[in-house]
C-alpha cells in the first residue's frame, strides 16, 4: 500500500515537473535572447562612437519589426532579408514607422558547445563587422535608431536581425520630412 502511494506521488511530482519546465526554459531563453539584444546594442553604439558616429537610439516598432523577423528565420531555418516575402522597408512600415532611410543585418550562429550572451553578441558583430555591407549599415552616421531580434531555433541556432533607421521629421503643413 505503501509503495502505490509512494508511486503516485512521485508520477504527480514528476508530472508537475515536467508541466513547469518548459515554461522555465522558456523565460530563461528569453532572458538570454533579451540580454544578447542588450550586449549587440551596446556593441554596435561602442564601434559607432569609436568611428565618430552618434549612438543608436532603441525604437520600439523597430523592435518589433526585427523580433518578427529573427523569430521567423528561426522558426523557418531560413537567412534571407526577404525570409518572409517583405523587405526590412515593408517591415517597419507595416508596423508604422515612418522612414527616410532603413537598412538591416542579419546573421545566424550555432555552436555545439552553447554560448555565453558576452560570446554569441561578439560573434554577431565579428561577422558583420568583418562585412564591408553589414559594417556600413552599423557605422552609417545618418541613421539614429535600431530594432534588435534574437531568436533560437528548434535545431539551437540563433538568429538574429538589427534594423537600422532615419525617421521622418514632422515638417511643414503637416507634412512629413526627411532633411539632411
Amino acid at each position: 500500500m505503501k509503495t502505490q502511494n509512494y508511486s503516485r506521488l512521485c508520477a504527480r511530482f514528476l508530472i508537475a515537473l515536467a508541466a513547469a519546465l518548459p515554461l522555465d526554459l522558456h523565460a530563461q531563453r528569453e532572458s538570454f535572447n533579451e540580454q544578447v539584444r542588450e550586449r549587440v546594442a551596446a556593441l554596435v553604439n561602442e564601434l559607432r562612437t569609436q568611428h565618430g558616429a552618434r549612438p543608436l537610439e532603441r525604437e520600439a516598432r523597430l523592435e518589433e519589426a526585427a523580433g518578427y523577423l529573427a523569430d521567423y528565420m528561426a522558426r523557418t531555418d531560413r537567412l534571407d532579408h526577404r525570409a518572409d516575402g517583405t523587405s526590412p522597408r515593408e517591415r517597419v512600415k507595416q508596423r508604422g514607422y515612418a522612414y527616410c532611410d532603413v537598412s538591416e543585418n542579419i546573421a545566424v550562429e550555432y555552436s555545439s558547445r552553447g554560448f555565453t550572451i558576452e560570446g554569441l553578441a561578439r560573434n554577431f558583430i565579428r561577422g558583420w563587422h568583418d562585412s564591408p555591407t553589414h559594417r556600413a549599415n552599423m557605422l552609417d552616421p545618418i541613421v539614429t535608431q535600431t530594432g534588435l531580434g534574437v531568436a533560437r531555433s528548434a535545431r539551437g541556432e540563433y538568429f538574429v536581425a538589427q534594423v537600422f533607421a532615419r525617421p521622418m521629421t514632422p515638417g511643414t503643413a503637416g507634412r512629413a520630412t526627411c532633411p539632411r
